[in-house]
Parts: structure tokens; C-alpha cells; sequence
């Protein structure tokens, strides 16, 4: 009974967010390009302002509270998963290839704020940016955070905690604030 009840619940769970899906793509339109639909979990967000585009190239799925943003031009491949609480925000460019997991509290960041100081006051004025790039078959796992123009290679785990400020190679694992390399992968 209790087996049947959880399946309904899932069932209706994905109904409303392949719903959801479909709303976000009639609100953006040609802004926001995909080749199949998916499902967007509850509270989960996909926004995009001004001139930004979003393409994601296959199957994806954004659980709980996950954020997909842009402002600038976001893609992503084919069997992408952003978990709880992650976000994922391009200002200028982002690309993600595909087999891309992304664990949960992941910040992927193509932008800093600009800060100056004025009479003893610190003030935000606008960002800087840099591109990001992650290749195919990659894990990023919980609570990393990867910095403007960054590129990750394919076939590469980026170990929880970690900050990635410079390029990791293709056949790595790499781990450590800021990031290293610590394995090849064979």
C-alpha cells in the first residue's frame, strides 16, 4: 500500500514538473532552446535576462531549488543533472557537455563582482567575467565551487569542498581549495 502510494506521489510529482517545464518554455520562448523536455523539480528555477540564451542539447533534470540563469549564453549537453541547491549562472558564456552530474550547494560562476572603495565605503559596480567550460563526463561533487575562466576537461571528478580557480586536465581527479589534480584516471 505504502509502495503505491509513493509511486502515485512520484508520478504526480514529475507530471507538475514536466508542467513547469512547459511553462518556462512558452515564457522564454526562443531564449530558451531544448531538444526534449524535462522534468523541473519543486521550487527549482530557470531565468533569463536581457539578451541571455539557454540550450540544453538532450535529456536534463534541475531537483529542488536548483537554479539555471543567464544573462549571457548558457550550454548544456545531453544527460545533465544540477541537484538540490545548486545554481549554475552565466553572465557572459557557460558550456557543460554531456554526462555532466552536479551535486548539491554546487556554484558554477562566470562572474565577480567589481567593488571600489568610496569615502570608506565599499561599493559594488558592476562584474567581470570569463567564460566557463566543462567537458563531457563530469562528476562535480557537493559543495564546490568553480570561478570565472575555468576549463574542465572531460572525464574528470572535482572532489567535494573544492574551489576551482584554474584549468583541471581531461582524466583527472582533483580535489583541494583552491583545486589540484591528486589522481589520473586511466
Amino acid at each position: 500500500m505504502l509502495n503505491n502510494i509513493s509511486y502515485k506521489f512520484s508520478v504526480l510529482s514529475n507530471s507538475i514538473g514536466v508542467l513547469k517545464f512547459l511553462f518556462i518554455k512558452i515564457l522564454y520562448g526562443k531564449k530558451f532552446k531544448t531538444k526534449r523536455t524535462f522534468v523541473v523539480e519543486r521550487g527549482a528555477v530557470i531565468g533569463i535576462k536581457g539578451n541571455g540564451k539557454i540550450n540544453i542539447d538532450g535529456y536534463a533534470r534541475l531537483f529542488n531549488y536548483a537554479e539555471l540563469k543567464s544573462k549571457g549564453n548558457l550550454t548544456v549537453g545531453d544527460n545533465f543533472y544540477l541537484n538540490k541547491y545548486s545554481r549554475v549562472i552565466a553572465h557572459k558564456k557557460i558550456i557543460i557537455g554531456n554526462n555532466v552530474t552536479i551535486a548539491q550547494f554546487v556554484s558554477i560562476l562566470d562572474h565577480d563582482h567589481n567593488c571600489k572603495l568610496s569615502d570608506g565605503n565599499m561599493i559594488l559596480d558592476g562584474y567581470k567575467t570569463a567564460p566557463i567550460i566543462v567537458g563531457s563526463n563530469v562528476w562535480i561533487s557537493d559543495k564546490v565551487t568553480i570561478l570565472k575562466g575555468v576549463n574542465i576537461g572531460n572525464n574528470v571528478i572535482i572532489g567535494a569542498n573544492s574551489v576551482v580557480n584554474s584549468d583541471i586536465p581531461s582524466n583527472s581527479i582533483a580535489v583541494g581549495s583552491p583545486a589540484k589534480v591528486i589522481k589520473k584516471i586511466l
